[in-house]
């Protein structure tokens, strides 16, 4: 069989509901190294948030895509690829948190801090995601920020955010919306390491709507059976859920293990 690249959500997708990766989960990729495949990681998260998950030492991950498809690691946690927002995109960013009186995130390679203090739609987000609350700490322009979480309560119109020029937003399942650079997902870093393994085909795993382009562009697209429908819509294949074996009944279904 031809040599794949698999890249997986995190949340939702490798990591069950009660945050956990299942051990057959861990075998099953195994197993896909075992025939020559690479195993990659493909998140919204950034590096700290991923390690802070404990899944970073339970499989010999080939490579990272990390913050939406903006930083890209290799095995070893050398950076690839990566894709940093302007000063001014960032700074209109907080402007506008400020305006309306929200808080703002920025991600960093290898770290992340909210420039507002803390309120409640950030510690249900975080909560949501069994993550740690992020220290606080004022931007300024030397900073390489590579992406941006802004929190607000469900139903916000994000509107103001769509209007800043370079942005795109992608409103999530908890009290929060990424922002990332426009013309920028998942398989734009996917498309980077392939290019670094010399690997044509791919097949990516996914279930919200962050996952949706690297759903559509791989060449198979594989929705978790608890996924939002627009995930759904772009798969070549919908598995179970992450909470009944997904992934492993996918791969297996696919014929990619026994």
């Amino acid at each position: 069989m031809e040599k794949y690249c698999f890249c997986f959500d995190i949340d939702g997708t490798l990591l069950t509901s009660n945050h956990k990766m299942s051990e057959k989960t861990i075998q099953t990729l195994n197993k896909l190294q075992e025939n020559g495949h690479k195993v990659v990681i493909a998140t919204g998260r950034n590096y700290g948030s991923v390690k802070r998950t404990g899944i970073l030492d339970l499989v010999n991950w080939d490579g990272y895509v990390f913050n939406n498809g903006q930083c890209v690691l290799d095995k070893d946690l050398n950076v690839i690829a990566i894709e940093k927002m302007s000063n001014d995109e960032v700074q209109a960013i907080v402007d506008t948190c400020n305006s309306e009186g929200l808080v703002c995130l920025l991600e960093r390679v290898y770290d992340w801090f909210i420039v507002q203090e803390a309120n409640e739609w950030v510690e249900k987000t975080h909560e949501f995601f069994n993550e740690v609350m992020p220290p606080q700490e004022e931007y300024n322009p030397s900073m390489e920020i590579v992406m941006a979480i802004v929190y607000a309560p469900k139903g916000y119109d994000y509107q103001l955010f769509r209007n800043i020029k370079g942005v795109h937003v992608d409103e999530g399942t908890s009290h929060y919306a990424d922002l990332v650079r426009e013309g920028y997902h998942k398989y734009k870093g996917i498309e980077k390491i392939l290019k670094h393994f010399d690997i044509e085909k791919s097949a990516c795993f996914g279930d919200g709507t962050n996952d949706v382009d690297m759903i559509r562009y791989a060449t198979i697209g594989v929705a978790m059976g608890q996924g939002v429908q627009v995930a759904k819509d772009a798969s070549n294949f919908i598995t179970k859920s992450c909470d009944d074996e997904g992934i492993a009944y996918a791969c297996k279904h696919l014929g990619f293990i026994k």
